[in-house]
């Protein structure tokens, strides 16, 4: 027994330390708190006859908006996407096949140690310094399909570092352990796809709407 302690010992430290390293302390934001959440944002979910998929666009309208992501170098941005999984019928499960983005140094996120009630289908940005404003930059992803033949969808803007500095691996993408989350399109909202919805961030509020 006590060698097997000794072999599995290392193992479950490590377990800890990635499951502690889920966020990570990051440079403190501006005020208001919001400077990397994009302006506007658009999401369509649906299926063809290559499976379900997910797009989104996002812009950002000024240079202020891009403040805080633009200040730091290692920071990271991921427009995430989360389906509804509490009650086990997501309609997106994770992602898989084709994938793509013009974000600066795009990666698929990992949903290692995620919560199972919320299936997330994300594609983030690794090098976020470099995104600009007035452009609209779009991520796209092939999923797995859920179990559910629809479900709610939450969109989420997630500010991050790199760790190590220099890394661009999904792996070493973390979001900031404070004011780190705003989410866009909230499960309370009760969109449900397939379908497609689009949202202004107005700073304090957020104007959602169908497509």
């Amino acid at each position: 027994m006590k060698h097997i302690l000794t072999l599995f010992l290392p193992f479950l430290l490590c377990l800890s330390m990635q499951a502690h390293a889920q966020t990570i302390a990051c440079k403190p934001t501006a005020p208001d708190g919001t400077n990397f959440v994009p302006s506007w944002g658009f999401v369509e979910v649906a299926v063809d006859a290559g499976g379900r998929y997910i797009w989104q666009y996002m812009y950002w309208d000024n240079a202020d908006r891009l403040k805080w992501l633009n200040t730091y170098t290692g920071t990271t941005f991921e427009p995430d996407a989360f389906f509804y999984n509490y009650d086990g019928k997501a309609y997106g499960d994770r992602p898989g096949g084709y994938w793509a983005s013009d974000l600066p140094s795009p990666y698929v996120d990992t949903q290692f140690l995620d919560p199972s009630g919320e299936k997330a289908v994300t594609i983030g940005s690794a090098y976020a310094t470099s995104i600009v404003p007035w452009r609209t930059y779009y991520t796209v992803t092939r999923m797995y399909p859920g179990e559910g033949t629809s479900s709610w969808l939450k969109l989420s803007a997630q500010r991050g570092a790199q760790y190590p500095d220099g890394c661009t691996s999904e792996w070493c993408s973390y979001g900031c352990d404070e004011t780190n989350n705003f989410p866009t399109l909230p499960f309370q909202d009760h969109f449900t796809v397939p379908g497609c919805q689009q949202y202004n961030w107005l700073w304090n509020t957020t104007v959602r709407r169908p497509c």
